[in-house]
């Protein structure tokens, strides 16, 4: 995914890092064990790596772009701590450090409305508090339900796409049906990369991918947004060779 994880979104990154862990003190220490290895999760990157075009596309500074960036991030970890706990608990009594990590988990979304407070973005709250809803309602589909990919996907990654891309719109006081639009485009854009490249079914995560280049052409047509970066994106994924040959 050299295409999305070019060298200045790797800069970018770099500080999103450093803001991550001054946001989570002073549980650092604590909190270490729960962060993935190299490779562990291949779209722990992948997420605030998005939200950092999302922003740039959309034309925000970059100071928000980084502490918006870092605040999904921040969501994202206590989404994977909960998930992990979830892994582990089945058959087995709550012990000590399973209830530390449930607790740890439900601060740290505390911490990240805190924090939208404490930015120029704080009209984001309601619309942060609502993804977060969300996202455990998709944890909920997943080991209570017994839902596929595609369900899971839908209802608990789903949203971090696309509150990504309508924050960012409505951070530049965009009109509602270019927000919803731009939403859709980065929901059906990021559910195409995690279905291809996480997950590696190309021929669903295709489909999420013509309804990416359908909403940007809408977009386009309306005369509201022309981004070259942004239309790149969807062609590199449409042209990789690791992919292109999968029968889609």
């Amino acid at each position: 995914m050299e295409f999305i994880l070019t060298d200045s979104i790797k800069t970018d990154l770099a500080k999103v890092d450093i803001e991550f862990e001054k946001s989570l003190r002073p549980w650092w220490e604590e909190l270490r064990p729960f962060l993935p290895a190299p490779g562990e999760e291949p779209g722990y990157d992948l997420l605030p790596a998005m939200v950092i075009n999302a922003y740039r596309w959309a034309g925000n500074g970059h100071r928000l772009t980084i502490q918006m960036a870092n605040l999904i991030r921040i969501i994202n970890l206590a989404n994977l701590i909960h998930l992990r706990v979830k892994d582990v608990e089945e058959g087995q009594e709550h012990n000590q450090e399973m209830q530390f990590a449930i607790l740890i988990g439900d601060y740290i979304y505390g911490r990240v409305l805190k924090l939208l407070g404490e930015t120029e973005a704080d009209k984001l709250l309601d619309q942060f508090a609502v993804m977060i809803a969300r996202i455990n309602e998709g944890m909920v589909m997943k080991y209570k339900l017994d839902s596929g990919l595609d369900e899971y996907l839908s209802r608990g990654r789903a949203p971090f796409y696309a509150n990504a891309f309508s924050s960012a719109a409505r951070m530049q006081d965009w009109d509602p049906p270019h927000v919803a639009l731009y939403e859709a485009v980065g929901q059906n854009l990021g559910l195409a990369l995690e279905m291809i490249y996480v997950y590696k079914q190309p021929d669903m995560g295709y489909r999420y991918l013509r309804q990416a280049e359908s909403g940007y052409q809408r977009l386009v047509q309306s005369g509201f947004i022309r981004n070259t970066a942004l239309h790149n994106i969807i062609q590199a994924i449409w042209d990789d060779e690791e992919v292109v040959g999968s029968g889609v």
